[in-house]
């Protein structure tokens, strides 16, 4: 008896890059998979099916669920409308194929409930050979607020970029709710989230010329995850993130 690896779903992150993704693919019904002479095979964001070639002739449906094991994993994934159960519906991909989940058909009219996996996903297995496919989730966005606080708020600070990329704009001081002042940076643009950041800001203090600014955090820290929306900015998120500067 001959068997294959009939399809390999794999999912690939933009937040989480080369590491390893908190995904898993599970069969949605498994009595289902093994009615169909099927098994599974999972990893890290991955599931493969194996068939016994002998086992049908025409393609069958199947439906898999993908699991977050990261509570942050909707807030970090661009994307629906998460309140709902994105249903994902891939059984017209034929070949071998890389996918963006923002092209895919989907089905978001499921209202969310507590123990739902993040996607569910419609594949078909193939009547022969192996189907490679790859589903890519792009991460979310967001415009980067230092609040600076401290006794230097007033000197004549600045964020740059060492890279050339981003900028940043002065918002100018703004009240804590513990009655301090902080001074506020933001990005003027939104830059998407990443576990290992590729970013490399740094707060400096701008001096007359001829004299250079003095570098006084070489490296900012990174956006966390916990976003909110940006106050003046109808459909952007912020990050708020405090530097205390003694």
């Amino acid at each position: 008896m001959a068997y294959r690896r009939a399809l390999s779903l794999q999912i690939a992150h933009e937040y989480w890059g080369n590491e390893t993704i908190p995904l898993q693919i599970r069969p949605n019904d498994p009595q289902h998979i093994a009615k169909l002479g099927l098994l599974s095979r999972s990893s890290p964001a991955c599931i493969d099916i194996i068939s016994d070639d002998e086992v049908f002739d025409t393609p069958q449906t199947i439906t898999v669920d993908v699991i977050a094991s990261n509570p942050n994993m909707t807030a970090l994934t661009d994307g629906p409308d998460w309140a709902q159960l994105p249903v994902i519906d891939l059984t017209e991909v034929a070949s071998n194929s890389e996918i963006a989940l923002a092209d895919v058909p989907m089905r978001t009219d499921a209202t969310r409930n507590p123990g739902d996996p993040l996607l569910r996903i419609n594949l078909n297995i193939p009547r022969e050979g192996t189907l490679l496919i790859t589903l890519r989730l792009s991460a979310v966005s967001a415009l980067w607020a230092y609040h600076v606080t401290g006794n230097r708020v007033q000197d004549p600070l600045q964020v740059i970029d060492s890279n050339n990329i981003s900028s940043f704009e002065d918002l100018g001081e703004s009240p804590l709710p513990d009655g301090s002042i902080a001074r506020v940076f933001r990005s003027t643009t939104s830059i998407p989230l990443r576990h290992r950041p590729d970013t490399s800001f740094a707060l400096e203090a701008q001096q007359d010329p001829p004299f250079d600014p003095i570098t006084l955090i070489p490296v900012l820290p990174a956006a966390g995850v916990n976003l909110r929306p940006a106050p003046d900015a109808a459909t952007a998120l912020q990050s708020d993130i405090f530097v205390s500067l003694w």
